[in-house]
């Protein structure tokens, strides 16, 4: 019974929110005109299409940031795993990021990759990040990776897609 009377009070608010933005369309056409009008249903629209999280960057059906697996932990020496974190660039406002879990082989001596994720933090609003491929490969220094990161930027304006923008990170990642 509850269930019904939240879903109707979730349809009579949407009602009323539609109702609202009708009535706040016309004001501001009569106000500042037509195109301030369209810049502000175009707006609205904008935002009740990204009211959802983002998930290109998000494993299915979950919230975790979406990881590539390079091994299975059950093959490398158990309880010895460890975290890396490294900039890939820093901007005025947001820095883009690799994380890499590594743990060492049965044997003790060998790092070894074991999987990898990338997101951003900051001031993201207007872009988003979308990795591509992640790659990371020991080298034959023990306490190096080698790493590789394809990805695109999306600039958006209104929710629209206005630029995408291909970034590729190569670097080397030393371990702890």
């Amino acid at each position: 019974m509850i269930y019904l009377l939240w879903s109707l009070l979730n349809i009579g608010i949407f009602i009323f929110f539609i109702a609202t933005c009708f009535k706040a369309t016309k004001l501001v056409r009569e106000k500042l005109g037509l195109f301030a009008s369209i810049i502000f249903v175009f707006g609205l629209l904008s935002f009740v299409g990204n009211s959802s999280n983002d998930n290109d960057n998000k494993e299915p059906n979950s919230n975790h940031i979406k990881t590539w697996k390079f091994v299975s932990e059950d093959s490398l020496k158990s309880n010895d795993s460890y975290l890396l974190d490294i900039d890939l660039e820093k901007t005025l406002i947001a820095k883009y990021y690799l994380g890499i879990k590594y743990g060492k082989d049965k044997q003790g001596r060998i790092n070894v990759p074991i999987s990898a994720s990338s997101w951003t933090n900051g001031f993201i609003s207007g872009t988003n990040w979308k990795p591509i491929s992640i790659i990371v490969k020991t080298t034959d220094d023990n306490n190096k990776f080698e790493y590789s990161v394809d990805g695109v930027v999306e600039w958006k304006l209104l929710g629209a897609t206005i630029y995408s923008e291909l970034k590729e990170y190569k670097g080397i990642a030393m371990t702890k």
